[in-house]
Parts: C-alpha cells; structure tokens; sequence
C-alpha cells in the first residue's frame, strides 16, 4: 500500500510540476505578445513619472527582457520630457503576471542615443525636465554649443544676489508643482546604463551640456549605487574634452545620500572659466569627492602640459586643489617658466567666476623671455591675478627684481619694477636698472609681441643726481 501510494505521490507531483510549467510558459508566452498592452497599462498605473509615456514599438521576450523604439514621455501638459530612440528593459516576470507592478518591477533599464535633461536641487534630489535649446544644438552637431556661458556685467554682489534668488524662487516653485519625477516612499533596485547619450544637467546656477555619454548604474536605494559614467565634449558653464566619474553612493542611516566619487575633468578650457584673456590651454583637474551630496568636498590635483599668459610662457604645471561646493582653492601649484620656477595659490568662485591668484617666479631668464632684447640676467617677480568673471576684466600686476647680467655688453647690477596688465595692454612703471657707477629710470618700458621697448630713460650718478636723458627707442 505505502509503495502504491509512494508511485502515484510521485506521479501526481510529475504530473503538476508539467502543469505549473506549461502555465507559466502559458503566461509568458500571453506577456511576449501582449507586451504593448501590458506596457502601456502598467505606464498609466504607475505614479513615479508624471504625465505620460508611449513608445512605437515594443517587443517583449518569454525571459522578461522588452525592447523598444521611439519612446517619448511627455509631461502633464503634453511637452516633451525625454525621447529614446531605442532602448531595453527587464523586468521581474511575477509582478507583471500578479499584476502587482511597482517601483522594483523594473529590474533593469538601458537608454540609447537619448536626449536627457536633470535638475538638481539643493538637498540634490533628482528631477527631469524639459531639453534645453543647447541640448538641441547638440543633437544637431552644432559647433557652437560647446561655448561659454557669458556673465558679463554684473558685480560679484550683483551675482551671488542673483544666485541665491534663483535658488530660493526655484525652490518654491518646487515645493507649489507635482514634479516631473517623484520617488518619495518607494524603492527602487535596478541597473541603469545610457549608451552615447547626450546629458545637460541644471545645478544651482550652472549649466552644463554633456555629449558622448556613456553610464553604468547598479541602484539600490535601501543601500548603495556603484556608479561609472564617461563623456565626450562638455559645454556650458565649463567646456572640455571629456569627463570621468566613478564612485559610490550611500543611501544607508543618511538624510541626504553620502558620496564617495573620483571625478576627473580632461582638456578644460580656461577661457571658458573667465580665466585669463584668450587663455585655451588645457586643463585637466582630478578630485576625489566625499561627503553629503548637497555639501559634497574634497581635494585633487590640476596638471596642465603648457600655459600660455601675457608676457609668461609657462610648462609642466601642477598643483593641489580643494573643493567645497561654491569654490576652488589652489595651492602649491609650480610650473616652469623661461628657465625658471612658479609657485602659486589662489582661489575661483564657481558662481561669480572671480577669482584671485597669487604667484612667486624665480630665476627667470630674460634671455628666454625676451629672445631679441639683449638683456641677460635672473628675474625674481612677485605677481598678483585677480578677474571680475570674464577675461577682459582679468587684471595682474606685480613687482620684479633681477640679479646681475649685462645689456648688450653693458654690465647690469640689478633691475628693479613694477607693472600692471590688463586685457592686451601690458605696462611697467618705477623701473630702475643701476649699472655699475650710475643708474637709469624709466615709466615707459613695454613689451609687445616679445620685444622689448626702452625710453626715455633719465641717467643718475650713484648719489641719484640726473645726468642726462636717453631716448634708445626700441631695439
């Protein structure tokens, strides 16, 4: 009997395990050709994307993987928020056959070619918004739209009033209006990835345009995102080559998530910073950033192979930064210069622009730095750098002493002055060459395309009485 009933226990358990299986190949054959139906239903249930989403086409596998083309979502007032125009997702198989669709139902999601625009507010939390008509230019391959975004005009004040009305202003509106994008209470554990899509982001007052981007994202909301995103060009409030993050993000016993990021910026255009005038070497700058992401901070290093300012050539500049969410500092930043060293500090306002820059050179050749002037001698110069946001209010001036040399065949003990630049205009004043015996004078030294013009010159005895006056001209 036991052995009768053991048969047909094991028969009976056969026999519904075939069931179940034929059932549930039943279901996912019913989900791969109902896909569009399913699809769009589980779009209009859903609450965590407001307004609308429909694509042209989708095909859905008996695996769960669905592909689409021509997705559009479109907010409540039927403008465009986001098109894909080709992209993938997986998504878990029971909760699509109970019904039970929720924000971990999509388990994985993949954008490609898109056009994505984010806003992110103070605390940092996330919302889609509408593309800019920069982002346009950049789906049309438009050469312009990698230039800066001009701040001419207004005081460092006038700036940072502004930018905290906006900030204030933005912040009411979004606490008045349903956002696009709204995960309050919900979870979300999927792997996000964008393929050679283009990016904007909007933070506080920046802007800026991302092309070529390429992003892995595992998320997990209840612990952490492991993050690697890579670019192309990136325009806006900073334009460069091509950007690189890679990093972590806590979710975990925070208010505000906690990052943990290196984020690498390669070929930065100073120009575009309001760094200097007609400034376009590159710059490439290294972080590694922690903390809150609404107050995230850290250090890094600049490097940048050469550096071209009036009347400075400089090679192999490098240095420390620091960041802190609303400013750079810079320190011990060295470089070679005309045969000499550079050491700098300073500081760049990420929202005015301003910034300060303080500068000590040693052992400066002028034979280097004016080729044709016949001065040979060792230059120590004492520079100060100051811009009000944009190269033609950048502004240096400084001091300079130099050791012995001669001019011409003329020994020289020491050369002493000061001068003052400030946009394409380059001037000395107080300059004093003492020879061996007597000195010379002169407010009308200029130094233009590398030469150098003298006079006049006043001549004094070594008690500082005048000789006479000289007019070399340029030589």
């Amino acid at each position: 009997m036991r052995k009768w009933l053991r048969n047909h226990w094991r028969k009976a358990l056969g026999i519904a395990s075939v069931a179940i299986f034929l059932a549930a190949f039943l279901v996912l054959e019913i989900f791969s050709r109902g896909a569009a139906t399913i699809f769009n239903q589980a779009m209009m249930n859903q609450d965590m994307l407001k307004g609308t989403i429909t694509a042209e086409k989708i095909t859905a596998h008996i695996t769960g993987d669905v592909d689409f083309t021509g997705l559009e979502w479109r907010d409540t007032e039927g403008r465009l928020i986001l098109r894909v125009p080709e992209g993938h997702f997986y998504v878990r198989l029971w909760d699509v056959v109970t019904g039970h669709i929720k924000s971990t139902t999509l388990q994985e999601l993949i954008l490609k070619d898109a056009e994505v625009s984010i806003h992110l507010a103070d605390d940092m939390t996330v919302d889609f918004v509408r593309n800019s008509r920069d982002m346009k230019k950049i789906q049309q391959d438009d050469e312009e739209w990698q230039k800066k975004v001009s701040l001419v005009g207004k005081s460092e004040e006038e700036r940072k009033r502004i930018g905290e009305f906006h900030r204030r202003k933005r912040a009411e509106k979004m606490a008045k209006q349903w956002k696009n994008f709204d995960r309050t209470g919900k979870k979300i554990r999927m792997d996000l990835k964008l393929e050679d899509c283009r990016l904007e982001v909007f933070y506080k007052d920046r802007h800026y345009l991302l092309s070529g981007v390429n992003l892995k994202a595992a998320i997990n909301t209840d612990k952490r995102m492991d993050v690697e995103v890579s670019t192309g060009r990136f325009g806006g409030t900073m334009i460069g080559s091509n950007v690189n993050l890679r990093g972590t993000v806590d979710f975990q016993g925070n208010e505000v998530p906690v990052g943990d990021l290196q984020l690498r910026f390669v070929d930065v255009d100073p120009s575009s910073l309001g760094i200097g005038v007609q400034v376009h070497d590159k710059m490439t700058l290294d972080s590694h950033l922690t903390g809150p992401l609404n107050a995230i901070h850290g250090e890094g290093k600049l490097k940048m192979t050469e550096l071209h300012i009036p009347g400075l050539y400089f090679q192999g500049v490098n240095g420390s930064i620091s960041y802190d969410g609303e400013k750079l500092d810079f320190k011990d930043v060295t470089g070679n210069v005309y045969g000499g060293k550079l050491q700098a500090e300073g500081s760049y306002d990420l929202d005015t622009r301003y910034y300060q820059i303080h500068a000590v050179g040693e052992n400066l050749q002028s034979s280097k730095a004016l080729p044709n002037s016949h001065l040979y001698c060792n230059v120590m110069v004492d520079i100060y750098m100051n811009s009000k946001g944009n190269a033609k209010e950048a502004t240096a001036s400084g001091n300079f002493t130099s050791g012995e040399g001669r001019y011409r065949r003329i020994p020289v003990k020491r050369i002493t002055g000061s001068f003052q630049q400030s946009y394409r205009d380059l001037r000395f004043y107080d300059v004093t060459i003492d020879f061996a015996g007597f000195s010379v004078a002169t407010d009308a030294l200029e130094i233009k395309d590398k030469k150098l013009s003298l006079g006049p010159i006043f001549v004094k005895d070594s008690s500082g009485r005048d000789i006479s006056t000289l007019d070399l001209g340029r030589r």
